[in-house]
C-alpha cells in the first residue's frame, strides 16, 4: 500500500475498564454488595489458584440474585469515570480515531456508565452477560466471549486481537490499562502505553516503555497533540526497551 493509499483512520486507543476508564473496579464493588453467601467459597478457590479469572468471574456473578435491571442501575450511580476520560474520546474522535473500551468485565455494568456519561455510543468489547430466564427478571446468565482464541480463554477477553488487526492496517494503537493478564500482553504490542498500578510495574520490571497517569486529561492532550503519520516508526511497537517509564504531565 502506498502512501497516497492509504485512507482509513490513524489511530485506534484500547482503554481498559475496571480501575482504568473507572475510578473503582466496577465488578468487584457490584459483588460487595450484591453477592451470595456462596461467593467466599469461591473466592478462596480462585486466589488458592482452583479457578481461572474466566470461571471465577462467572461463578462470583452467579451467586446474585438481584434482578440485572438493578445492577445496572446500582453501576450507573455508583461507579465513575476517571477526570478526562470523555475528553480523551472526544480528542481521538477529532482526530478521525476510534476510542474503545476492551474489558475482561460484563458489558451490564460497563454500558450502563458509559451511557450515564454520553458515551453510549463508544465501541465496548467485553463479556456479553445474556439473561437466561425470559423475562430477565434474576440474575440468572449465560456468558458470550467475543474471541475464540484457546490461549486467552482464562482472561475471559483478548485485547490483543483488535491491537493486532488495527496495525495491520496501519493504524497507531495506543493502550491504557492498569492490570495484569490480558493487560501485560496487550502493552506488549501497542505502539504507545498508558499504564498505573500493577501494568506499570509490569512495565518498569520488563523494559517496557510507558507513560504513567491517574486522570485521563494528559492522555486527551497527548492524543491531541500525538504525530498520526501511518508509515512512522512506532514509539513501543512491542519491543522491549531498558527505559525507564515516564510519566504523564499532571
Amino acid at each position: 500500500m502506498t502512501d497516497s493509499a492509504f485512507t482509513g483512520p490513524t489511530l485506534l486507543v484500547v482503554c481498559d475498564f475496571d480501575d482504568t476508564a473507572a475510578e473503582c473496579n466496577a465488578a468487584q464493588r457490584l459483588l460487595a454488595e450484591f453477592a451470595g453467601p456462596e461467593a467466599h467459597a469461591v473466592r478462596k478457590a480462585y486466589r488458592e489458584g482452583h479457578l481461572p479469572f474466566r470461571d471465577y468471574q462467572e461463578a462470583m456473578f452467579d451467586t446474585v440474585s438481584a434482578p440485572v435491571d438493578q445492577l445496572m442501575r446500582y453501576a450507573r450511580d455508583n461507579v465513575n469515570l476517571r477526570v478526562g476520560f470523555a475528553e480523551a474520546v472526544s480528542a481521538t474522535r477529532e482526530r478521525g480515531g476510534e476510542f474503545m473500551i476492551a474489558s475482561a468485565g460484563i458489558d451490564f455494568y460497563i454500558e450502563p456508565v458509559m451511557a450515564a456519561n454520553g458515551l453510549s455510543d463508544i465501541t465496548i468489547l467485553s463479556v456479553t452477560g445474556a439473561p437466561a430466564s425470559p423475562d430477565g427478571a434474576t440474575m440468572t446468565f449465560r456468558y458470550d466471549y467475543p474471541s475464540d482464541r484457546a490461549f486467552c480463554r482464562d482472561w475471559a477477553v483478548c485485547k490483543c486481537e483488535p491491537i493486532e488487526k488495527a496495525q495491520a492496517s496501519g493504524v497507531k494503537v495506543i493502550f491504557i490499562g492498569d492490570g495484569l493478564r490480558s493487560d501485560s500482553c496487550a502493552a506488549e504490542k501497542a505502539d504507545t502505553v498508558f499504564a498505573r498500578s500493577r501494568l506499570l510495574k509490569h512495565c518498569n520490571d520488563n523494559g517496557i516503555q510507558a507513560i504513567e497517569f491517574e486522570d485521563f486529561q494528559s492522555i486527551a492532550d497527548y492524543i491531541t497533540n500525538l504525530e498520526l503519520d501511518p508509515h512512522a516508526p512506532p514509539e513501543n511497537g512491542g519491543r522491549v526497551t531498558n527505559s525507564a517509564p515516564m510519566k504523564a504531565a499532571e
